[in-house]
C-alpha cells in the first residue's frame, strides 16, 4: 500500500474464482527489480523498423500492440474493412486475430502485471530480462483502454470467442483501476509512484480509473446487457473492489480537490502547494509531498491532458448517474464546463503535423511550448476524446452535457479528426509510407524517422474510432456514394492502418 493509514473505503480483495467457463488470468508473482526473469514468449521491440531484437521491453509497446489487434478485427465486418469494396478475404482472420489478442492479454498480464502493478519496462540482461521496479502512471490510462474488445463481444459470438473475450481478460481488466484507486489514491489525490503529487499524477490516474467508472455504467445502461450488465452487482462489485456508491464519493472528494486548483485565467488546473505535510509511504519508500508549479508555468504534456479530459468524463457521468442529489449534478456540470474549457484552447493548436508534445496554458490561451509533434502522444489525445468512453460520446441515459449545452463540440472534434487523419496520410509519412515517431510541429521536418509500435498502435485505434466524426472519410460500403475524392483518401486510411497492423502482427501472431 502506499499510506500507511487504512484506505477510506472497505475493499473486497478476493477474485471470483469462477466464472462460467474460466477463471481469472493470474498477475505475475512478486518479483524484485534484481532478479531476472525469462523473456516472454513474444517480444515486441519498441521501433518496427529495422531488425526485431531489443533491449528493453515497455508495458506500453505491448498495450498499444493489443490496441491495434483489437481495432483491426472489431472493424473486420461487411460495413468496413471485411466490405466487398475493400477487403472482404479479411472476414476469414478475424477470428484468428481475436485469439491472437487474447494471448497476448495473459501473456502482457503474466509478464507485466503484479496485482494491477504494471512494471513500466524491463531491460535484457546476460541471464534474462530485468524489471525497472518502477511504475509509470502515464501507462494507466490507455492501458485500461483494453476494455474495448471485452465490450464488444458480441461481434464475435458467431467465432465462438463470446465467453472468452467476457470472461479471460478480466483480471487484465480489472487490477490496474483497482491498483491506483488501493495504492495511488488519497482524499481526491492521486499520487505518482515516488510519492509526489502534481497535475500528472492526477491527470494520469484519473485517466487510469475510468475504466472502474465505465465498468458500472454500462452495467446500468440497458445497451449493455450482453456484456457488463449480464454480471450481478455483487459479482461486478467483487471483480471490481469499488461500488457504485465509492465511486460517488471518490468522485465528489476529488472534486473538492480540483475546484481548488482550478485557475479561472489560465483555464486549466494549478496544482499548489497549501502548506500540509502528507506522510506516508511509497512503494519506492519515499516521502510524499505536493508540487508547487508557479502559475506562469502551467505547462502540461498532451497526453495528460487527454487523460484528464476522459477522467473528467468518467467523474461527471458517475455523479449523474449514481448521484443522488442536486449537488452532485451541480458538481457534474462544473467538471463538464472545466473539460471543455480544456479543449477550447487544445483545440485551435491541431495541425497536419499533429498537437504540440507540450502546452502552455497562458491568460491569452493556449500556445505550442514544444517544437516536437509526437505521434504517439497526438494520437493518444485523439483516442482519449473519440475511443471507447470517450470525452465526446454520449449514451442514451447518461448526462448529454454536449447535446444540451455546447452542440457545436461534434464540429469540432471531426475537423481535429479530419486534419490528424489527413496528416497522417501526409506529412507524418517517412519515405517508406510508415508512420514517423516526431517531427517539427512548425515546420513538419522529421524529426525521429523511425516507426514505434506504440504510435503505429494507437494511431490504428485512434483512427479507427474517428474516421467518421468528420467529413474527409467514409465507410467502405459507402464508398460507391462518397466522391473519388472521399473514397480514394478512405481506403488510403484503410490501407494505412492495415500495413501498419501487419507489422505488428508479424511480431505477435502464433
Amino acid at each position: 500500500m502506499l499510506f500507511t493509514e487504512k484506505p477510506r473505503f472497505i475493499l473486497i480483495s478476493a477474485i471470483l474464482a469462477g466464472s462460467l467457463f474460466l477463471t481469472f488470468c493470474s498477475g505475475s508473482t512478486d518479483r524484485e527489480a534484481t532478479e531476472p526473469v525469462d523473456a516472454p514468449e513474444i517480444i515486441i521491440p519498441p521501433f518496427l523498423t529495422g531488425d526485431d531484437s531489443a533491449d528493453k521491453l515497455y508495458l506500453r509497446d505491448y498495450s498499444n500492440a493489443l490496441h491495434a489487434l483489437f481495432m483491426i478485427s472489431g472493424n473486420i465486418r461487411a460495413s468496413e474493412l471485411g466490405s466487398n469494396n475493400f477487403r472482404p478475404e479479411l472476414i476469414n482472420s478475424r477470428k484468428e486475430i481475436a485469439e491472437n489478442w487474447l494471448n497476448l492479454v495473459q501473456l502482457t498480464d503474466s509478464f507485466f502485471n503484479n496485482d494491477g502493478r504494471f512494471t513500466h519496462s524491463f531491460r535484457k540482461a546476460t541471464d534474462g530480462w530485468l524489471a525497472d521496479g518502477t511504475v509509470s502512471l502515464a501507462d494507466y490510462p490507455h492501458l485500461v483502454y483494453s476494455y474495448h474488445m471485452h465490450h464488444r463481444s458480441n461481434r464475435f459470438r458467431d467465432d465462438g470467442l463470446y465467453e472468452r473475450l467476457n470472461y479471460a481478460p478480466l483480471n487484465y481488466l480489472v487490477s490496474p483501476g483497482r491498483y491506483l484507486l488501493d495504492n495511488h489514491y488519497r482524499g481526491g489525490r492521486f499520487y505518482n509512484d515516488d510519492g509526489r503529487f502534481d497535475h500528472h499524477s492526477m491527470s494520469y490516474g484519473l485517466g487510469g480509473i475510468h475504466g472502474h467508472f465505465y465498468a458500472w455504467i454500462i452495467w446500468n445502461k440497458p445497451d449493455g446487457s450482453d456484456n457488463m450488465g449480464a454480471v450481478s452487482r455483487e459479482r461486478l462489485q467483487e471483480w471490481m473492489g469499488y461500488s457504485p456508491e465509492d465511486l460517488v464519493e471518490i468522485a465528489l472528494e476529488t472534486a473538492l480537490v480540483l475546484d481548488n486548483a482550478w485557475d479561472s485565467e489560465l483555464q486549466t488546473y494549478s496544482f499548489r502547494r497549501d502548506g500540509r505535510t502528507v506522510t506516508g509511504i511509497s512503494p519506492s519508500s519515499s516521502a510524499l509531498s505536493e508540487a508547487a508549479p508557479d502559475r506562469r508555468q502551467a505547462v502540461w504534456n498532451l497526453d495528460a491532458i487527454g487523460a484528464m479530459m476522459r477522467g473528467h468524463k468518467a467523474l461527471y457521468e458517475i455523479l449523474y448517474i449514481f448521484g443522488d442529489d442536486d449537488e452532485a449534478r451541480r458538481t457534474a456540470r462544473r467538471l463538464f464546463d472545466r473539460s471543455v474549457a480544456m479543449f477550447d484552447q487544445v483545440y485551435p493548436l491541431t495541425r497536419t503535423t499533429g498537437l504540440p508534445q507540450q502546452i502552455r496554458f497562458t491568460s491569452n490561451g493556449a500556445r505550442a511550448e514544444s517544437e516536437v509533434a509526437d505521434v504517439y502522444d497526438t494520437f493518444q489525445f485523439l483516442n482519449h476524446i473519440t475511443g471507447g468512453f470517450s470525452w465526446d460520446r454520449e449514451l442514451e441515459g447518461t448526462s448529454g452535457f454536449i447535446r444540451q449545452h455546447r452542440t457545436d463540440i461534434p464540429q469540432k472534434v471531426g475537423e481535429m479528426s479530419d486534419t490528424l487523419l489527413r496528416g497522417a496520410l501526409g506529412s507524418m509519412l517517412n519515405e517508406s509510407g510508415q508512420l514517423v515517431s516526431t517531427l517539427n510541429y512548425e515546420t513538419g521536418e522529421i524529426v525521429d524517422e523511425r516507426t514505434s509500435v506504440s504510435a503505429s498502435g494507437m494511431f490504428i485505434a485512434a483512427a479507427g474510432n474517428a474516421y467518421l466524426k468528420g467529413n474527409s472519410f467514409a465507410r467502405a460500403q459507402d464508398w460507391p456514394n462518397a466522391t473519388p475524392e472521399i473514397r480514394n483518401r478512405s481506403r488510403q486510411l484503410y490501407e494505412l492502418k492495415m500495413k501498419h497492423f501487419d507489422l505488428i502482427y508479424a511480431r505477435i501472431k502464433n
